[in-house]
């Protein structure tokens, strides 16, 4: 596996590529359609919804038209149609979208608002918030693409935060969550977020730049992420 997005030191700085392949897998896995419907037994509409304004301006319409998904009328059907999780943000705000696989957030809290107020408990932010208009604007002018990545004790593709983690117990059962996310413009106010989120065991992809990245990172972020005991783990083996 290609980790290269994995930085020495790791930064929150969001940066995003120019991209110009398939936006989302036209074959999607059985597993990953049936792991949403189970998160949609689960949570029903808490995880996917829009807002006044995306009806008003007919946001899944144009989604819908955009995939060439034009025999489908609603989020959840959309939603079993694709691994990605997705998200429309319009004029900078995230007005309508699905996401059965959060890594440790809730969809209807986001629901509405701007990236600022999105990436507000994002450890180390400054970058972020500062960067947030002009990435709003650019990803309705470009297909851009970036990973967010952690690692965790669990291997299930959602981490809803009320779902329970398993406890830390050894290297061998920690996985590697790497989210790929891509943007594509609607419309000249509108684009496109796609998540997929992919887990793999740890010790398959392991390689020393995780572990350098991990020991890099502020105390802010470690707890952030989650990560202040696996840096311990890690260090205490001598990786």
């Amino acid at each position: 596996m290609n980790i290269d997005f994995v930085k020495v030191p790791f930064s929150n700085n969001p940066s995003m590529s120019r991209y110009e392949g398939q936006i989302f897998n036209k074959n999607p896995s059985k597993i990953y359609l049936l792991e949403k419907q189970k998160q949609l037994s689960k949570f029903g509409d808490s995880i996917y919804g829009q807002t006044k304004v995306s009806i008003d301006n007919e946001l899944l319409l144009k989604t819908l038209k955009f995939l060439n998904f034009n025999n489908l009328t609603t989020i959840k059907e959309l939603t079993l149609m694709l691994e990605e999780d997705f998200a429309v943000m319009h004029k900078g705000k995230m007005e309508l979208g699905s996401i059965c696989f959060p890594s440790g957030w809730e969809f209807k809290e986001k629901l509405g608002k701007d990236f600022t107020y999105i990436h507000q408990p994002v450890a180390d932010n400054n970058k972020l918030i500062s960067s947030s208009k002009k990435l709003s604007e650019y990803m309705c002018k470009q297909t851009i693409q970036r990973w967010v990545w952690t690692i965790t004790t669990s291997k299930e593709l959602s981490e809803h935060p009320h779902l329970e983690k398993p406890q830390l117990t050894s290297f061998e059962n920690l996985y590697f969550r790497v989210e790929t996310q891509i943007s594509t413009p609607i419309d000249e106010k509108t684009s496109l977020f796609l998540i997929k989120v992919d887990v793999y065991s740890l010790i398959d992809v392991w390689d020393l730049k995780i572990f350098d990245s991990v020991n890099s990172m502020s105390d802010s972020v470690l707890n952030y992420k989650g990560l202040v005991e696996i840096k311990e783990l890690f260090n205490k083996m001598k990786l």
